[in-house]
């Protein structure tokens, strides 16, 4: 099983909050998708996207990315397809886009995951809070990693059980991330995963794909050890 990732270097253009460094990356991928024939149509359908990625970095003590700075962020998928074209597109857009590099990692045994970005469930048409339980996020996951599993990997059976071990939630409140004229609650998770291969195969998808919904605005990405 293999990753890829995008590794993008932006010179910022105007000052931005962190918590907006989702809509405002979302936006200039989607920009670049609209260059092209098939990831425009990609980003018009209501399916998984199959990519996810990191807010800018290096962090700000203040919160706010600064005008004139540059950053790094990564886009991940197991489509190489996909980031080859961003590679390509991104650079052209007037978004300060002025280095990109592919990187490829292979299978590596998962005794935990991290997200790095908040992650979101939807519950109810409202997004997951504690008073809605972590067996019940825990199963959300599980889904959701067994969707993206056999999308963008292979056919799988029905697994037997969970493939997590363990879960703990960072952060004590749910993070309130802005995106357009809403805002989603996230939370930023600690997953211990099994040992078993079905269990390793989940989690694998889980961090190609992200963790849970929302991927293509920046949430679920993760990393692992």
């Amino acid at each position: 099983m293999l990753y890829h990732e995008l590794i993008v270097t932006i010179h910022l253009q105007t000052d931005l909050p962190a918590t907006k460094g989702y809509e405002y990356l979302s936006r200039v991928i989607s920009s670049a998708m609209l260059n092209d024939t098939e990831l425009k149509e990609l980003h018009g359908k209501r399916v998984l996207k199959g990519y996810s990625f990191c807010n800018l970095y290096p962090r700000e003590a203040d919160k706010v990315y600064k005008q004139g700075r540059v950053y790094l962020f990564h886009i991940r998928a197991f489509e190489l397809d996909l980031l080859l074209k961003l590679k390509y597109l991104l650079p052209q857009l007037k978004a300060g886009i002025i280095a990109t590099e592919i990187r490829n990692f292979a299978y590596r045994p998962i005794v935990r995951l991290k997200s790095l970005t908040p992650a979101v469930a939807t519950v109810d048409n409202r997004s997951w809070t504690q008073n809605n339980g972590l067996k019940l996020l825990m199963e959300r996951i599980q889904v959701n990693a067994l969707k993206k599993y056999r999308a963008f990997i292979a056919e799988m059976d029905e697994p037997p059980e969970n493939f997590i071990e363990s879960i703990q939630l960072i952060n004590d409140k749910p993070i309130k991330i802005p995106y357009k004229a809403n805002s989603f609650l996230g939370h930023k998770l600690i997953i211990g995963v099994k040992s078993d291969l079905v269990s390793q195969q989940l989690a694998f998808a889980a961090i190609g794909a992200g963790l849970l919904e929302k991927n293509a605005i920046g949430l679920g990405y993760c990393v692992y050890e």
